[in-house]
């Protein structure tokens, strides 16, 4: 479905004190919603209950998303802006691309390696400061790993620590119980399933849980229908990656390890889905009512392709993202329009009734979820498809020492995806959802990979992408020449 496309009309709200919306035309003031921004890690877009409109997972329970779904618009076709965690969270909390600050993991050293990238630039407006100067207070729970601490970056309380899910979840709501009548934007992130790298079946190392008799649906549940693909014809880091890398822990995967590698992942969605229903219980007792936003960061190959974990590839298990949003004037409903995690920020200005920071590289998704308009920053005219974007790019630096430079074009239909050195992919999404036949060598396709080539070469250009000069290198960070 190739949507025309609508040029917003830029209505700015100015900020008010104490987190009200200014006056109306009868002199009225409103309290601003409060805003609750809950993150999973490695969870994919098809792991979730409610997933009409994708292939799903028979047996999976998840109440809490679901019921949040029930009251909000739930996009199919999510994505991130890459499959790496920490630049993953910068383009969530910024709205900008990766390239434009934090390109890959934050280096816990001194001295950064070739596929990270040094700590968050606090100078970058991001979500925190923007609220923070509109009247709000400010916190953040669980997961962080941008560097430094979440309070050079806006937030006001909270604390950033790898600490249980559970007690995330407890200091989140305690916070929610305890705040005032000023509106609150609350960060509530989670590290499950992340944990699936500690419970993959490991043969004499197992530690993860039996199956339970009762749970047959899950682990019977079918496996990805790329399990097969030996990667003949795909980008060589992918080989590199599975025979050398993470992903040789499948090496000797028979089908009933994948199941219960999978059946394990599972367990770890629905656990941290009850921790999000703690947070969704305490934020329903506070007044008004919220606007409330369920991601993740990236998804986990779980199988597909035969590769486990996440690494250098762009497959949609791992691109493809949940993502719902709830709150004053959405309407419940699916969509199925392309967007991207870039949308967040603008999204939430919008229906919180704040000014965005200038600079931004994601789109409002308002005129899909019932606003009427919505209200962009100084400078910044995005265009914003009725029916979504007319392409989603994502990107990837690299992991650890090893650099593995990628952008990925995706389109209604077609996706398109250019390593710096190892090859290029092209797949029908319509004909082979699944991205088994590499079409990027086919000539009956050339005339496509070529305007999805053109496609990726402009939005280079137009974002300054330094993809062409960063350079690649072996898996213990030792330069390559192309």
């Amino acid at each position: 479905m190739h949507a025309a496309t609508l040029l917003i009309a830029l209505c700015l709200v100015p900020n008010s004190p104490a987190g009200t919306v200014p006056a109306d035309a009868d002199g009225q003031t409103e309290r601003r919603p409060d805003v609750v921004i809950i993150l999973t890690d490695q969870q994919q877009g098809a792991a979730m209950s409610a997933t009409d409109g994708a292939p799903g997972v028979p047996g999976l329970r998840t109440p809490a998303v679901d019921s949040l779904a029930a009251r909000g618009m739930r996009f199919t076709r999510a994505y991130t802006a890459t499959p790496q965690c920490s630049p993953a969270r910068f383009a969530l909390w910024t709205g900008r691309f990766p390239h434009r600050g934090v390109m890959g993991n934050v280096s816990s050293r001194e001295r950064v390696v070739p596929g990270c990238s040094p700590p968050m630039d606090p100078s970058i407006p991001g979500i925190a400061t923007v609220f923070a100067a509109a009247g709000y207070d400010t916190a953040y729970f669980g997961k962080w790993h941008l560097g430094g601490e979440p309070s050079r970056h806006g937030f006001a309380a909270g604390e950033a620590r790898h600490r249980s899910d559970a007690e995330t979840a407890r200091r989140a709501a305690e916070f929610l119980s305890r705040q005032g009548e000023r509106p609150v934007l609350v960060v509530v992130s989670f590290l499950d399933p992340h944990d699936v790298y500690h419970v993959a079946p490991r043969k004499q190392r197992d530690r993860g849980p039996a199956p339970s008799p009762d749970r047959a649906e899950l682990l019977g549940a079918p496996l990805p229908a790329s399990l097969s693909d030996d990667l003949s014809t795909k980008p060589e880091p992918q080989r590199r990656f599975r025979d050398e890398d993470q992903g040789k822990i499948a090496a000797d995967y028979t089908d009933e390890d994948w199941r219960l590698y999978r059946y394990r992942y599972h367990l770890l969605v629905e656990k941290v889905d009850a921790e999000v229903g703690r947070v969704l219980e305490a934020l329903g007792r506070r007044d008004g009512e919220p606007v409330v936003v369920f991601s993740s960061d990236h998804g986990d190959l779980a199988g597909a392709h035969g590769l486990a974990f996440k690494g250098p590839a762009m497959y949609e298990e791992l691109v493809r993202v949940p993502l719902v949003i709830a709150g004053p004037g959405v309407r419940a409903g699916v969509s199925q329009a392309l967007v991207s995690t870039l949308d967040v920020l603008p999204t939430v200005c919008d229906l919180a009734r704040v000014t965005p920071p200038g600079g931004f590289d994601g789109v409002s998704l308002a005129p899909l979820l019932g606003e009427s308009a919505a209200r962009l920053g100084p400078g910044d005219v995005p265009r914003v498809a009725i029916g979504g974007r007319e392409s989603v790019i994502v990107e990837y630096l690299g992991k650890q020492r090893w650099r593995v430079p990628i952008r990925m074009v995706r389109t209604d239909r077609w996706k398109y995806v250019r390593y710096l050195v190892g090859g290029e992919e092209l797949y029908d999404m319509l004909r082979d959802p699944h991205e088994i036949a590499n079409l990027a060598t086919d000539r009956a396709f050339a005339n496509i990979r070529q305007t999805l080539s053109r496609m990726l070469d402009a939005h280079i250009d137009s974002t300054d992408d330094p993809f062409a000069t960063l350079g690649v290198t072996d898996r213990g960070g030792r330069p390559l020449t192309p």
